[in-house]
């Protein structure tokens, strides 16, 4: 997927967006953090895909696992990993969302445990 505006559109203006790599990249706001977001990710792999494979209702939120795939633009170094992602829905749309390298980090972070 590609498609910028339609990325967005899932994602409520006043969003709060967690990444995988949080030490690095910080805590992205709104439309505006998610779209600084998105060109991060495809200046490092401009060939990412990911393939959601599961979700479940956890209440509140909602808990995705993801497989993420790709290569890094200077090295060719392949990305092919599951991570998992937390996402609070409010109005149709995420308001908050963060992605984890575990499913016990996530359930942990979403008030439960495995």
């Amino acid at each position: 997927m590609r498609d910028l505006d339609a990325f967005l559109s899932c994602f409520d203006p006043e969003v709060e967006f967690r990444p995988l790599v949080l030490e690095v990249e910080g805590i992205y706001h709104g439309h505006e953090g998610m779209r600084s977001w998105w060109a991060s990710v495809l200046a490092v792999f401009p060939d990412w895909n990911p393939q959601l494979l599961d979700t479940r209702d956890l209440g509140r939120r909602v808990l995705s696992r993801a497989r993420a795939e790709g290569h890094g633009t200077g090295s060719g170094i392949p990305l092919d990993r599951d991570i998992w992602q937390v996402a609070e829905i409010r109005d149709g749309r995420i308001k908050w969302s963060a992605f984890f390298r575990t499913e016990h980090e996530a359930l942990e972070a979403a008030g439960l445990r495995e």
